[in-house]
């Protein structure tokens, strides 16, 4: 029963680390659209707002992918 235990512990940790992987890459995302947007003529204002919003979506689908049942 032991190793069973440490298998579960093991994917819950890669669960946890691919759910972070995610989120990372969104908000390099956010990064990478603000500095599209800047370097295309967008409101500075627009463009600086693409980071936080891009990377709350990127939370909201890694709390749906971490609240998954299985």
């Amino acid at each position: 029963m032991k190793g069973f235990k440490k298998f579960h512990e093991f994917k819950i940790f890669m669960r946890v680390l691919s759910t972070g992987l995610v989120i990372a890459g969104y908000a390099f995302l956010g990064v990478w659209a603000c500095n599209w947007l800047l370097n295309n003529g967008y409101p500075k204002f627009l463009a600086f707002l693409a980071i936080p919003v891009i990377a709350i979506f990127g939370m909201w689908q890694g709390w749906l992918y971490l609240n998954k049942r299985k």
